[in-house]
């Protein structure tokens, strides 16, 4: 097990926080995101789809 540290927007993780317990209840922020990580892990049309919004969010900074 490994214990790790994230910078989320405050805005982006109260909102992530919000929609977690109304689907899962309070204190489930360690279970989903472990199923995200595994299903990023498993999944090609994920990373795919990933890769082509980290691509945009870099257009992005660049356009002046």
């Amino acid at each position: 097990m490994v214990k790790t540290t994230i910078d989320i927007d405050d805005e982006r993780w109260k909102q992530f926080s919000i929609k977690v317990i109304e689907e899962y209840g309070g204190r489930k922020k360690n279970d989903v995101i472990e199923a995200l990580v595994a299903e990023f892990l498993d999944n090609p049309k994920l990373v795919e789809a990933l890769n082509d919004w980290m691509k945009e969010q870099e257009k992005k900074k660049t356009k002046p």
